[in-house]
């Protein structure tokens, strides 16, 4: 396995090997984890999710250590969390319709539904902030979110990040809000 790329008090980050698809395909397969990320963005195989790891997270390593998508495991216990990612905010699939710009650095996570309620999210999300902070690049840290995902719109506020507007969302009835917090307001 990888070495850790970033760890907090409970959980460990590491990069995604083919090896991972599995893991992606159990985590997608739970209809309550895509409730709110959309049942068609699940793939159907895990030869899909080891394209999906090739073609697109392995492609930001290369980039640098800084960004991009990462296992999240327990580190007690090495069991699977789910994911977490730091990328620049026009590579998501709707920017356009967030009004992410240049300069905006997007985070998110999807997390196995055992591990939900137990202060995984935030307590990675506050890393990953102070990873993205770090980087001269990063003018603000973004995320998106369903509105009537509650419990992540609580995380993001839980780390500083505001709600700053609402978009539609291809393929969802509810819209989307964007959550921001700049350096200056990360740095105060």
């Amino acid at each position: 396995m990888p070495a850790p790329v970033l760890e907090t008090a409970r959980l460990s980050l590491r990069q995604f090997t083919e090896a991972d698809a599995g893991l992606l395909f159990d985590l997608d397969r739970d209809p309550e984890v895509m409730k709110y990320v959309g049942p068609q963005y699940a793939l159907p195989d895990e030869a899909d999710y080891r394209e999906r790891i090739r073609t697109y997270f392995l492609p930001y390593y290369a980039k640098g250590p800084d960004f991009g998508f990462w296992v999240a495991e327990e580190r007690a216990t090495g069991r699977f969390v789910g994911w977490f990612h730091l990328r620049p905010a026009l590579d998501y699939r709707f920017a356009r319709e967030a009004g992410f710009r240049d300069g905006e650095y997007d985070t998110g996570y999807r997390l196995m539904r055992w591990a939900w309620g137990n202060g995984y999210a935030t307590e990675v999300t506050r890393a990953l902030l102070e990873r993205g902070f770090a980087h001269p690049a990063v003018e603000a840290v973004v995320a998106s979110v369903l509105v009537g995902n509650l419990a992540s719109c609580r995380v993001l506020e839980k780390c500083g990040l505001r709600r700053v507007s609402e978009f539609p969302v291809p393929d969802f009835e509810m819209p989307g809000a964007k959550y921001a917090v700049t350096r200056a307001e990360f740095a105060g």
